[in-house]
């Protein structure tokens, strides 16, 4: 006599094989299950925790390691300079170099890129003194031997640079023409901060980006090769948050448009994929300035972001010098 449990099994079997249909096997099951599992934990991962991981980079940068290991001054060309310290309007303490000026009446401004300090400018500042122009070199907050406070990418940055004008009018009771100098990020400072600041006589834009906005979704396009929805809106949500600013006020463009007549020289290099030249461009075409000028910088190293000097020196100084006795000019 079989057993009512067995005759259910068989009853069962009986059924399947009329049908077709079989029994899933239970590895399949738990397969699926892992699957499942590990596809939500990806989606957390790439959507929020990468995201939140780089926005912390971002507004907690410093400058990097190998640009710690540099020790160079500007006694090592033979200038003359003197460590200078100054506040911003939000309180957070610069440290920079002051060389003064000759026979130009003229001091340059210089604000460095992300991850970068000072030195980074320090040999086209040299240049440009040689050729008698002052300049104030700083690290910008939370970089170099500044006070920690959060980065922004330009937004709060462009404090440095107003505090920087200040200085020299306030402390260092220089009568100078003020240039504006910037790369990069401190490209973008530089001009958010001319165009708040009247005294700034001109603008020497190096490798700026458009905006926020835009060279977020341009870096997501170009680094990761994704559509810019939705991980380039889960990066501006985070740095947005994290570093406490208005994402749409952060715009270069609108801020040369603000600068008005000034000059600016807007330089690129030719062959930067992550500011490209067509920026500079876009820039120099906002401009409404008779003295605006637009150099693109070919030849090697020219790929690498921000190297238009490295580029070619002989003739991004040339062509500097030529901007600045054109746009001092009276």
């Amino acid at each position: 006599m079989k057993r009512k449990g067995n005759l259910v099994s068989e009853s069962e079997s009986k059924v399947n094989q009329a049908t077709g249909r079989k029994k899933p096997r239970r590895w399949l099951r738990i397969l699926k299950r892992v699957f499942i599992t590990l596809l939500i934990i990806v989606v957390v991962l790439v959507f929020g925790v990468f995201p939140y991981w780089f926005s912390s980079i971002v507004t907690r940068a410093g400058t990097r390691p190998m640009d710690r290991q540099l020790t160079s001054t500007p006694a090592d060309y033979g200038a003359q300079f003197k460590d200078v310290e100054f506040q911003t309007s939000d309180g957070v303490k610069i440290s920079g170099w002051l060389l003064p000026s000759r026979d130009k009446h003229a001091t340059i401004v210089y604000s460095h890129g992300l991850f970068r300090s000072r030195r980074e400018l320090l040999d086209r500042a040299i240049d440009l003194w040689k050729l008698g122009y002052g300049a104030l070199l700083y690290d910008a907050r939370s970089h170099g031997e500044s006070s920690k406070a959060r980065v922004s990418m330009g937004y709060w940055e462009r404090f440095d640079a107003e505090a920087a004008v200040k200085f020299l009018r306030e402390e260092a009771h220089s009568e100078d023409r003020v240039v504006l100098f910037g790369i990069s990020m401190g490209a973008a400072a530089a001009l958010l901060a001319a165009a708040e600041t009247p005294e700034a006589a001109a603008v020497i834009s190096d490798s700026s980006f458009l905006s926020f906005n835009d060279t977020v979704d341009h870096h997501v396009r170009l680094f990761l090769h994704l559509p810019t929805f939705p991980m380039a809106n889960e990066f501006k949500f985070f740095i947005e948050r994290k570093a406490g600013f208005d994402a749409s006020k952060l715009d270069a463009l609108d801020a040369v448009k603000r600068i008005g007549d000034r000059p600016i020289l807007f330089v690129a290099a030719a062959h930067d994929r992550r500011m490209p030249p067509e920026i500079a461009q876009t820039l120099y075409d906002a401009c409404a300035s008779p003295k605006r000028d637009l150099l693109v910088v070919d030849g090697p190293g020219s790929e690498i972001h921000g190297h238009a000097y490295q580029a070619n020196p002989k003739l991004y100084i040339e062509r500097v010098g030529q901007f600045l006795d054109s746009a001092l000019s009276k």
